[in-house]
């Protein structure tokens, strides 16, 4: 049997031994008082002796309840045996004492039956043919003492009778009793043995199930996690078709331009947006597409980082520049500067990516991000971005070339006739419809021819040379534009410069012109130009003749002494400063 059932039923059998030995000592009390029981000593006798049977059964049924309860092993069955035969023993004895009454003979073979019926049921012991000797053997001779010590005095007929009905009914109904629960026992443990088995099977079937549902779950857990990967793959994949795709769009727009800065702008905002950087900085060093400064542009969400990489990035561009390899250098990793730059912003991460040209850097990228691992994906966006801007450099430059060698004379490297007839119509155009001021100098070299036949055309050529970087170096002082118009004729055209402002420049040009003499083979050739001014609106109401009017100012000056600055409409005015300036020089001679 099942341990679970033991249990219950030994706790059942306790409530019953409690309430039968109550009522047996209730019964003893009654049958005293009633007179049937007429010794004061069976009285105690068997009231002590039922109480005492309950107190040991007490302890002895607690015992081996928690012998079962906590599998310490098997209960010893002698002591079940051993408590029958004493029980027995104890209750029959009673008889000693005096003859019992019937009804008290009749509680004593109760409990005689009582006794055997626990010593089979919780005896353990499942050998019927043993346990049914011993049982009717405890009968027979516990029928033999009573009805012998009760009919010591006097043999009956009745006695005999009275023996076997007694030994008969009590062996009968514990062999009954017996029989009953064998076979109780026998079906149940026949049920239990099934319902074990079939529970096993269930079990076992449980065992599979469960197996195969943490297969499932596994199986299920592994095709989750490849679908977060597949996910990630497909977000890396579309960010990384999304960065392709920004990338071509980026080499569309160089193939169509030829404007470097431009493009420089177009490809920093692409990283800055593609990549959601904090700031994106650029800086490319002069003379790399013929600029005569550093070009430096920065695109950032922040003013602080702003201003931090165009103080720092000049800096930047040194340190890569001086290393031996052309790897991108990290700055700031996880807001761990590795470098003594940017240190002052809200800057997590920051990288410059070299920008370079046959080996040979001309230039670097940086970009900065708030985020923690922000380049964790690694750089080939940055670097590809950087490899096209170079590749579209390249070409731009060629073109760039090119198209100068068209504008620029050759000689002087200003803008030519050519390139002048194409720009000055749009340039009026522009200044019509803004109201801007327009002021056209023209100047040409004083005896030229002089210098050419004394000197030489090389010489000529130094004289050309040195007049068109004056005018071109104080054009571009004053953001004006410096034109080789003919042999020995120049123009600085200047807009929103207004004529005496104009003339400021003029006459501190001049006096550079005058004070310079060229070296040429050892001799010494000093220089003098005649220069006329024209402006509109102020000396002259028609934009389309402000050219023509400063030539005309110019060969005014040539026409009257040479040397003169003439503004167009105050002619005899630079005569009579001329005259002014010359009677000076003489009085200061005679003096001297």
């Amino acid at each position: 049997m099942p341990t679970e059932f033991k249990l219950d039923f030994l706790k059942s059998n306790l409530k019953y031994n409690r309430i039968i030995y109550i009522l047996m000592v209730l019964f003893t009390v009654f049958l005293s008082a009633s007179g049937v029981i007429k010794s004061t000593i069976v009285l105690i006798y068997y009231v002590l002796l039922f109480l005492l049977f309950l107190g040991i059964d007490e302890l002895l049924f607690k015992f081996k309840y928690q012998k079962l309860a906590e599998n310490e092993g098997k209960f010893p069955t002698f002591l079940f045996h051993s408590r029958t035969i004493i029980y027995v023993t104890l209750i029959t004895a009673g008889c000693v004492f005096e003859v019992l009454p019937a009804a008290l003979v009749v509680i004593v073979l109760y409990m005689v039956i009582y006794l055997l019926a626990q010593d089979t049921i919780l005896g353990d012991v499942f050998d019927v043919l043993l346990n049914t000797i011993r049982n009717v053997a405890i009968t027979v001779v516990v029928c033999l003492f009573l009805f012998f010590i009760q009919y010591r005095k006097e043999i009956k007929i009745e006695w005999i009778i009275e023996f076997f009905i007694s030994t008969g009914i009590v062996t009968m109904i514990t062999v009954l009793v017996q029989n009953f629960y064998y076979r109780t026992v026998v079906h149940f443990d026949d049920k239990y043995t099934k319902l074990y088995f079939k529970t096993s099977d269930v079990i076992a079937e449980n065992n599979k199930l469960i197996q195969f549902r943490e297969k499932v779950e596994k199986v299920n857990n592994e095709i989750n996690y490849q679908k977060i990967n597949l996910t990630k793959a497909n977000d890396d994949l579309a960010k990384s078709n999304e960065e392709v795709r920004s990338l071509i769009q980026v080499m569309k727009y160089f193939s169509g331009s030829f404007d470097v800065e431009k493009n420089a702008h177009v490809m920093i905002n692409n990283v800055m947006e593609i990549k959601k950087t904090g700031a994106v900085a650029l800086y490319i060093d002069r003379d790399i597409y013929m600029n005569e400064e550093p070009y430096v542009e920065v695109i950032s969400y922040n003013d602080v980082t702003s201003s931090m990489l165009k103080q720092d990035i000049p800096y930047i561009y040194n340190s890569v520049k001086a290393r031996k390899n052309l790897e991108p250098l990290v700055l700031c990793e996880n807001f761990d500067f590795k470098q003594p730059y940017l240190t002052g912003g809200n800057i997590c991460n920051a990288v410059a990516f070299p920008a370079y040209e046959n080996d040979t850097v001309y230039g670097v990228m940086v970009v900065t991000s708030s985020k923690y691992d922000f380049f964790e994906k690694g750089y080939s966006f940055y670097e590809s971005s950087i490899m096209d801007f170079t590749s579209a450099l390249i070409s731009d430059r060629l073109y760039l070339k090119t198209e100068d060698m068209a504008k620029k004379d050759g000689l002087t490297k200003i803008y030519n006739r050519v390139y002048f007839n194409q720009f000055y119509p749009q340039l009026i155009k522009e200044v019509e419809e803004s109201g801007d001021v327009l002021t056209v100098c023209m100047l040409d070299i004083d005896h030229f021819k002089n210098i050419n036949d004394t000197y030489g055309h090389l010489a000529g050529d130094e004289v050309i040379k040195t007049v068109a970087s004056i005018d071109q170096k104080y054009a571009k002082m004053n953001h004006g534009t410096a034109v080789r118009y003919g042999g020995e004729e120049f123009l600085m055209i200047l807009r929103n410069i207004k004529v005496p402002v104009a003339l400021s420049i003029l006459m501190e040009m001049h006096d550079e012109i005058v004070d310079t003499i060229v070296n040429f083979e050892g001799q010494e050739i000093s220089i003098n130009t005649s220069i006329g001014i024209a402006s509109y609106p102020e000396t002259c109401d028609n934009i389309n003749e402000v050219l023509d009017r400063a030539d005309q100012a110019m060969y005014f000056s040539k026409e009257n002494g040479r040397g003169m600055i003439v503004i167009d409409g105050l002619e005899e005015e630079a005569i009579r400063m001329k005259n002014m300036n010359t009677e000076g020089d003489e009085n200061e001679s005679t003096s001297n």
